[in-house]
């Protein structure tokens, strides 16, 4: 699948994800659950087995994938990730893996998910997790993609609070999609 393929595929089912949020907003309790419908809906695309570099083999779609960095300096934590398999390390060789057993530095797509429930925190908590995110992001990008690497990430904001106003910050390599839904 070809980069643009790539970016059409995950936006439909970022859109997705919204419009069942937006119609069925109570049957997401948690983060988690917008996360593994996400992944649902993002499987059909993107659970081919490929070869990995030390030939294994894996799909390119994984949640919680945590980030060390060029400098190993790092620690952050992204939702979801896809990425290029045939760069990918799992077992050990001349070349320590970090502590989580895999290595790549190739990502292609990576989106953070945050969830706001009706009792949940106040604009500017919300606001600043939000933000929070979107530096995370920023940092991870500048720190572990290597120079010339397209990578898209989206940073999606659910909201059952309130309905603020966040600024949205979009581009032809990040995306923002922010959706509130009342519950009653």
């Amino acid at each position: 699948m070809d980069k643009i393929e790539r970016k059409k595929l995950v936006e439909s089912r970022i859109d997705a994800l919204i419009d069942e949020f937006d119609s069925f907003p109570d049957k997401f309790l948690t983060e988690e659950d917008l996360r593994s419908y996400l992944y649902h809906l993002l499987l059909d695309g993107f659970s081919k087995l490929e070869k990995t570099e030390d030939n294994s083999q894996s799909i390119s779609l994984h949640c919680e994938i945590r980030w060390y960095g060029q400098s190993q300096d790092l620690t952050y934590r992204s939702d979801i990730v896809i990425f290029d398999v045939s760069q990918l390390k799992t077992k050990k060789s001349n070349i320590k893996l970090p502590s989580k057993g895999y290595g790549f530095n190739n990502p292609f797509v990576i989106i953070e998910i945050k969830l706001r429930r009706k009792n949940g925190k106040s604009d500017f908590q919300y606001k600043t997790k939000l933000e929070e995110d979107r530096k995370k992001l920023y940092e991870i990008k500048s720190k572990v993609v290597e120079l010339g690497t397209n990578i898209h990430t989206y940073l999606l904001g659910f909201d059952k609070k309130t309905n603020i106003n966040f600024d949205i910050k979009s581009d032809e390599f990040h995306k923002e999609y922010y959706t509130y839904s009342e519950v009653n």
